[in-house]
């Protein structure tokens, strides 16, 4: 069997990988008119081999085409088919039982060796699979082992593909532990993405770097990050509205930990343009901005807008009134000083 696998060509691969995505419609096909036949078309199930209880139709053809094209990819070198294989393998794994999946940690293995393929539709297939493993709770901490390779993509890769596939998968994980370093060093990276003019990258990121902010860890290291003096430029009704919806939750997750008792510090540097002082500083135009949002096209942006003005206003009045009471608190300790319980001076 090894033997024959060699003398396959790139082009004997593209034609079995095709036949698998007619066999994907195939079934699909034969599922959606079963969902649409009376109750009694539960009867018509395919049999294991043993007799045993009845799989879907559906599910044995997914497990026999992941199998196969799993040994596919094994054997095959060529980066165009590689390729290929790989969409397929994706189709596959969404539609697997996610209780009972047909493929092994060994496979999740292989799928990343891909990442290191010179080929770019390799790389971005490959991310795609490792995505769709990600949805698998059985694989989800083995996909999270290679966040680093994956996070390395994004800052290293040139091509904007290759990126918005790696970042697809980091926001499909979960941050792994013990790496807040390499997020640390990788923070500025991230911003600086905000500043392309790339509508789809500046949406990834933006979603990554919500869950980044929201570990109380790595949230003084991005509230101090040096960013542009024209930072909120974003901020415009030109944009999109799912743009500006993930912008303005990502202001409000930055100031909600700003608010906490543990507030992070501001950057050291003098005259500095860190992401603290452009959305809180003293000098800040965030108002404005926010003002603008509210005549926006679209309403979910209109509300986000408001519901940051309100959490923003509601912080300052705590904020007032707290200094209020402790100057109140401490002009009477201060006067206590001075009179006896009966009224009298002390001094």
């Amino acid at each position: 069997m090894a033997a024959c696998w060699g003398t396959w060509t790139g082009r004997h691969v593209l034609s079995v990988a095709t036949g698998a995505g007619a066999i994907y419609l195939l079934y699909r096909a034969v599922a959606e008119g079963l969902s649409s036949a009376p109750r009694g078309a539960d009867r018509y199930r395919l049999e294991r081999p043993d007799h045993q209880d009845g799989l879907p139709v559906e599910e044995v053809l997914s497990r026999r085409a992941c199998e196969e094209l799993l040994e596919m990819l094994r054997a095959q070198q060529d980066g165009r088919s590689r390729s290929a294989i790989l969409r397929s393998i994706t189709h596959c794994v969404y539609l697997m039982d996610a209780k009972n999946p047909t493929c092994s940690p060994e496979h999740v293995q292989l799928v990343a060796s891909c990442l290191d393929d010179h080929n770019r539709d390799t790389k971005i297939q490959a991310l795609n699979t490792l995505r769709a493993f990600a949805t698998r709770s059985l694989f989800t901490a083995q996909v999270q082992d290679y966040y680093p390779k994956i996070l390395d993509l994004v800052i290293s890769s040139r091509d904007t593909e290759v990126q918005v596939a790696a970042l697809r998968l980091l926001n499909a994980l979960p941050v792994p532990p013990n790496i807040e370093p390499l997020l640390r060093r990788t923070v500025p990276n991230l911003l600086g993405f905000l500043q392309w003019d790339n509508y789809t990258i500046q949406l990834q990121v933006l979603r990554l770097l919500i869950t980044l902010s929201r570990k109380e860890e790595l949230l003084p290291d991005i509230l101090n990050c040096q960013v542009q003096p024209e930072f909120l430029s974003l901020m415009n009704n030109s944009q999109p509205g799912k743009l500006l919806c993930e912008m303005l939750l990502l202001v409000e997750v930055l100031h909600g930990g700003c608010a906490k008792s543990r507030r992070p510090s501001k950057s050291p540097k003098s005259g500095s343009c860190s992401l603290y002082e452009v959305l809180f500083g003293e000098n800040s135009h965030l108002d404005k901005h926010l003002l603008v949002m509210f005549v926006h096209p679209e309403e979910r942006v209109q509300l986000q807008a408001c519901k940051l003005i309100m959490s923003l206003r509601l912080y300052k009045l705590d904020a007032e009134i707290a200094a209020a009471a402790l100057s109140k608190h401490g002009a009477g300790s201060a006067a206590s000083l001075h009179v006896s319980p009966s009224g009298e001076s002390i001094f």
